[in-house]
């Protein structure tokens, strides 16, 4: 019984024990789920401003809608640089409200409900709003607070029954584009009570205004002559090591820099082979006995040409050089080719001339699609008659549209209405009479037209065109894409990919700098997926094989090395400070030998310098950019402070010497008006002001921003 009861108490404990265990296991791997959720949620955050996060998909959400307002407006897709561009204005634009808030928070400047109300339905209507298009007269082009009213109220409108789903999903996209121009009002009233607040508090004072007067008080016309610096030789001025860590050290400040890669990359254009060139001409050889045979052959032109067939005359005057001599040289039914022209080739055949106008000015009102035939034909009928009864073609398509439309389409050749509608719409219309309207049914629906002038005749012909683009095939592109992945599998390093790259035949580009907000590699679109494996990999690293710019390059990059914000270290901008030395101490020998010959004149300065003398009016001393010469502030004191007829110089400028002849010298004998200049002085303040206020770096300079961009895009 006791070894019974002894193996209970044991149990007991045993029990309590993995009892303690299992609580034990899930407090704390509870606490390390919430703290793999909490790093997690941290990693998703694209950015955080002094410790305001901002997770991805907020960030995604602005982009998407900012893409679609850009679509909705131009009317047009976006290449992947032009999103990412678009993605690093939101980012900018995010971390900038962020800032701007809590500087407005701690100011105490805000707008009211009452104020902003007064900005959109007001007797103080937004500038925004002022100019946006959908919001103007369409007659007056001016801004009309009625049409803006009348957006509003379909807007917020909740009673939907009479509306279909289209209707209703394009009235919340429309309420969401309203909410951004909101935001965008509500934005711009407190950048511009920030920015009374900021110049206010900037006062010019007297001595100020008298420097604006004196500065502008004196100007001068010279003649000057000039010798740059690269007359020079580098080798017969020496900048030691030491002078250039002393430059470096004396203007470090200039030498700041961002986060950044040093890579080294090779980018091989995929270019078509002969083999490409010759496949393409063999089989455009084989079309020209087609096209001879045929006496139609828009249909063969269709399927084989990377260009549609276009059923319509142009003039002698609209057509290519190659074209002129063509049909000028050739019967109707000739054909001609096929003729390259960098990678494209080109065969033609002379369908026919005729001398007829080359352009027509039109009216056109759209018409309704689904409608009864009865129905259109007694609105046509209708709005015919409107026109031949006195109204003008305008007037009627203003009132048939509320406002929308006056009608008005302008001049078109025979080759613009065929492309842009189609062949039948374009004869109708060159066969109308003017000013007599009338109905023409095409592919895009049916318009009602009217002529009001025509060209004179001119000779026309009509020209059909097979056009095929030479483009890599897919044997090309899988043997240079085997060339480089067999030198990068050959190359493990960096420093091999440059000792071998010439001897392989790729081009090499070593020690580039990148940014982390760099949209691409020397304009090579669609880079941007190597310039985020850089920053995201470490020093040695060579890259897979990328394709960018729709399969145009082949790219594999290799990481050189990093460069920590702050100061760019000396052996990286020591070649540009050295070029400053130099040109200094070139500058310094220039001078010193053209004093050593006791020159008298700016006729003897221009022989000995192998220059010819330039004219220049109108510079004072407070003159920003010299005509032809740029900013040289040492010009702006010597011209000055020169008598008329007096040779100034020789003055070493930034990269050139100059010698001086002032030939006209006036001094204002308007009397100082300290209040004028005051106030003069107190606006060009206040224009820095702005400009200053336009930067981010004003709230940015101090502040903590984590940038997570590059791990997303």
């Amino acid at each position: 019984m006791a070894t019974l009861e002894k193996i209970r108490n044991n149990a007991r404990w045993l029990l309590i024990g993995f009892v303690g265990l299992a609580l034990f296991a899930f407090v704390f791997g509870d606490f390390g789920r919430s703290e793999s959720t909490f790093l997690n949620q941290k990693k998703e955050n694209i950015i955080v401003v002094n410790g305001e996060p901002v997770h991805y998909q907020d960030f995604q959400m602005k982009v998407d809608n900012r893409i679609n307002d850009y679509k909705r407006n131009m009317n047009r897709t976006f290449t992947d640089d032009e999103q990412n561009q678009i993605r690093q204005m939101v980012l900018n634009e995010m971390i900038d409200d962020i800032l701007f808030a809590k500087a407005n928070e701690q100011l105490g400047i805000a707008v009211s409900t009452q104020e902003l109300a007064d900005l959109i339905m007001g007797n103080n209507i937004s500038p925004i709003l002022q100019q946006m298009p959908d919001f103007q007269n369409p007659q007056t082009r001016q801004f009309d607070k009625s049409v803006l009213l009348q957006f509003l109220q379909l807007i917020e409108n909740d009673d939907q029954m009479a509306y279909t789903e289209e209707d209703i999903a394009r009235l919340a996209e429309m309420k969401r584009a309203w909410l951004t121009v909101e935001e965008q009002i509500l934005d711009q009233q407190l950048s511009n009570k920030f920015g009374v607040l900021v110049s206010s508090a900037i006062l010019t004072n007297d001595l100020e205004a008298k420097a604006l007067y004196e500065n502008n008080k004196v100007s001068v016309g010279f003649n000057y002559v000039a010798q740059s610096y690269g007359f020079i030789p580098d080798s017969l001025v020496s900048v030691s090591d030491a002078e250039i860590q002393n430059r470096y050290n004396e203007r470090k400040d200039l030498y700041k820099q961002k986060e950044a890669k040093v890579i080294d990359y090779i980018a091989v254009n995929i270019l078509p082979s002969p083999a490409d060139y010759q496949s393409v001409e063999t089989k455009l050889h084989a079309l020209r006995d087609q096209m001879e045979s045929l006496s139609n052959v828009a249909e063969l032109v269709q399927v084989n040409s990377d260009v549609p067939y276009v059923d319509a005359y142009s003039s002698f005057q609209s057509l290519s050089d190659y074209l002129k001599v063509f049909v000028t040289s050739h019967s109707t039914g000739s054909v001609e080719g096929p003729v390259l022209t960098d990678r494209v080739y080109n065969l033609y055949k002379l369908e026919g001339a005729k001398t007829a106008p080359d352009s027509v000015k039109l009216e056109l009102l759209a018409l309704p699609i689904a409608i009864d035939e009865v129905l259109f034909k007694n609105l046509t009928d209708s709005l015919i008659q409107v026109v031949k009864g006195g109204v003008s073609f305008a007037d009627m398509a203003l009132g048939a549209t509320n406002g929308q439309s006056d009608g008005n389409y302008g001049w078109a050749t025979e080759s613009q209405l065929a492309a842009q509608v189609d062949a039948r719409f374009k004869d109708e219309v060159f066969s109308a009479k003017l000013n007599t309207p009338f109905v023409a049914k095409s592919n895009r629906g049916s318009f009602l037209i009217q002529v009001t002038e025509k060209t004179a005749p001119v000779k026309k012909y009509k020209v059909a065109n097979i056009q095929v683009h030479v483009i890599p095939s897919q044997e090309t592109k899988t043997r240079l894409y085997n060339e480089l992945s067999q030198f990068v599998s050959s190359n493990h390093s960096p420093a091999a990919m440059r000792a071998n790259a010439s001897e392989a035949n790729f081009n090499i580009r070593t020690d580039v700098e990148i940014t982390k907000d760099q949209i691409n590699l020397s304009g090579i679109q669609g880079s941007r997926q190597v310039i985020q494996w850089a920053f995201n990999s470490k020093k040695g690293a060579i890259s897979d094989i990328y394709e960018c710019q729709n399969t145009e390059y082949f790219l594999v990059a290799a990481v050189e090395n990093s460069l920590e914000e702050g100061y760019s270290p000396l052996a990286s901008v020591s070649e540009r400070v050295r070029r400053e030395l130099l040109n200094e101490k070139k500058g310094e020998k220039l001078v010193a030998d053209l004093k050593a010959k006791g020159l008298t004149s700016l006729e003897q300065y221009a022989e000995a310098m192998n220059a010819t003398p330039q004219t220049v009016n109108f510079v004072t001393f407070a003159t920003p950019n010299i005509s032809g010469i740029g900013m040289e502030p040492i010009l702006n004191a010597a011209a000055t402070s020169a008598s008329a007829g007096e040779i100034a110089g020789p003055y070493a400028g930034k990269n050139r010497v100059y010698v001086l002849a002032v030939t006209d010298k006036h001094v204002s004998e308007e009397p100082y008006d300290g209040d004028r200049y005051l106030q003069q002085a107190q606006m060009q303040y206040s224009s820095r002001v702005y400009q200053l206020m336009q930067s981010s770096e004003l709230l940015r300079e101090n502040a903590k921003i984590e940038n997570n961009f590059i791990r997303f895009f």
